[in-house]
This record gives C-alpha cells, structure tokens and sequence, in this order.
C-alpha cells in the first residue's frame, strides 16, 4: 500500500473520530491492521479488503448519526410549533436522559415532550423538560414506552390534576409516577395495562371523589385475573350505579355530602348484610340492584380480601407521599440489570 493511501485513509479516519466517540477507535485499529497485513507477498490485497469494510462501516456509522440528527430536528421544529421556545431545555434534558438511561433516543424523548404539551397545555417550557423525564422514568420502571407513558401522564393530568389542585404540576406529576410504578410492582401487571386501565375508567371514579391511591389499587388488584382496560370497564360499571344500588338494596353507601363511601366500607356493609359469602340468591339480588354484570363481577374478586385492598391503598398512598422516589428506585434496578 503506498504512503498516499495511508495518509488519505489517516484524514478520514481523523475526520471521523472528531465526529463520533462511538468510532474514535477506528483509526487505531487500522493502524494495527495494516502493519500486520504489510508483512507477506498478499498484502497488498488484504489492505484494499480492509479499507473497503472500514469504508462501509464509516459511511453506515455516519448514516446513522446524519439520520439522528435530523429526526431530532424535525422533533424539535415540531415542538416549537406548540409554542415551546426554550427549545434547549428540553434538548439537554433528552441528552441527559438518554445518556443515563437506555432504550430511548433523543428524538423520541423530544417527540415524547410533544405530546406532552400537547395534552398539558398550561406547562412551561421547563416543566415540558422535566414531565417528559417524569413518564420516561416511568417506562422503565414499569417496562412499558415512553410513548405509552407520555400518553398516560397527558391523560391522567386530566382526569386529576383538578382533584390535586392545591398541588404544584411537578408535585403532581412525581406523586402520579410513584401511584403508577408503585401499582405495577405491587399488583404484577405492567404500564401499559395501567395506562390501558386509567383511560377506560376516565373520570368517572375522580368525579366520584375517590382518590387516586384508591383508584389504581382496585385497578391494580382486578388485573390479577383481567385485562387493564377490562378492570376499567368493570370498575366504571360499579360507579355508575353504586349510589342507586345502595338505596335499592337498604344499604347507605354515600356520606353525608353526597359522597361516595370507599371501596372497603362498601364491601364492609354488603358483607354486614350477606355474610362472608355470597350465595346465587344473594348475588341475583345484587344484579338487580347494580343492574350489570360487570358490576357483579367486580365485587365477587374484591369481596373475599377487604382486608388487603385496604393495605393496597394505604400502601400506595405511602408510596406516593414519597414523590418520584419509588419509580425512581425501580427505573435504577432495571437500567442496572445486566443484558442476557
């Protein structure tokens, strides 16, 4: 191989070393190549193969990072649209983001901050920044997207946010990611089945005046022999006719403003009425009053543990007290797991 060869491929690769710490090594493995390709009649045909397969990785290696750039600014020009102006701020925090955690790039973390001012509107740029690490902190910790988390944090900023309204927005959003990754692990579902869950439910339990511990327990415990958005479906039925049924079956299940008792003093006062058990006579009754199945059958899974529903929620509201501590925790144990 001739001197001007070697110094051509030297520019490159010194070209491509200020571009990328990922190919910093390839000049010094070339290098090395060649010297050892040198010594022998075949040389000269060997050096050619190399500089061939280093010039397709180089060229496939730059591809990649040219592609990267431009989807993270089509992300961010996108994000401006919404009217987000500290546009760095949400840049460094996707840097930051993706260098401590695997899995998301950083244009899927500004696409994710999209869709969050996209749902949330009243944020700040900087609040954008942070609710975005807030999902994508959660993804982790419940093995789900940040997408999928996005989406819920959006939702669920919706449905409760006004219920927490003495909150601030970064005080609620790390009290919801602790509900979220605290319902995850204590219930064995997963993010997406919550997310699934919470968007079928709505806010017809929140407007019920159930808190949101209360919530994601029951949700969280139905899902031991359900779907997500089946516990939602079940869930909601009861809500929507718990009052009336109440009155049908000469029990009280409100308070005195109107309120909704929880969960455990309902079950409390069925079973004050029918006993430990609920026979096909009791249980017909009890249709007639709720008026659906799905009603029904969310009593029969929750009637026989009140007892464990109610250190579900007490457990959750502990963990929730704790601000992001709890997925925080999580999201570290997964991030240090090593690759199988």
């Amino acid at each position: 191989m001739g001197m001007e060869s070697v110094f051509k491929l030297s520019v490159v690769l010194n070209m491509m070393d200020n571009m990328s710490d990922k190919l910093g090594g390839a000049q010094k493995n070339v290098g090395q190549s060649l010297q050892a390709m040198n010594t022998g009649f075949g040389g000269f045909q060997k050096a050619g193969a190399v500089l061939t397969g280093i010039g397709g990785g180089i060229l496939g290696a730059s591809a990649k990072l040219v592609t990267a750039t431009f989807d993270t600014q089509d992300a961010l020009g996108e994000l401006k649209s919404l009217g987000v102006e500290d546009l760095k701020a949400v840049e460094d925090a996707a840097r930051s983001f993706t260098n401590t955690w695997a899995g998301t790039s950083k244009a899927e973390f500004i696409t994710a901050s999209y869709d969050i001012k996209s749902g949330i509107a009243s944020l700040s740029d900087e609040g954008v920044a942070k609710y975005t690490e807030l999902a994508g902190l959660t993804a982790k910790a419940t093995k789900s997207t940040t997408g999928e988390m996005t989406s819920l944090f959006a939702t669920g900023y919706g449905i409760y946010k006004g219920f927490y309204s003495d909150m601030s927005d970064m005080e609620f959003g790390e009290m919801f990611s602790a509900g979220i990754s605290t319902a995850v692990k204590n219930y064995k579902t997963s993010g997406s089945e919550m997310a699934a869950s919470i968007s079928t439910l709505g806010a017809s339990a929140t407007n019920a005046g159930v808190r949101m511990e209360e919530q994601l327990a029951i949700l969280g415990q139905l899902q031991s022999t359900m779907s997500g958005s089946e516990a939602g479906t079940k869930y909601k039925a009861f809500l929507n006719a718990a009052a009336g049924a109440g009155k049908k079956l000469g029990l009280t299940f409100t308070d005195s403003n109107n309120q909704l008792l929880s969960m455990p003093e309902i079950l409390t006062a069925l079973k004050g009425k029918y006993g430990d058990t609920i026979d096909a006579v009791e249980k017909q009754k009890l249709k007639e009053a709720f008026g659906t199945d799905e009603a029904i059958a969310l009593i029969d899974l929750l009637y026989g543990d009140i007892d464990g529903l109610s250190s579900g929620i007490d457990g959750l509201q502990e963990s929730m007290q704790g601000g992001a501590e709890a997925t925080q925790t999580m999201a570290e144990a997964i991030n240090n797991t090593p690759a199988q």
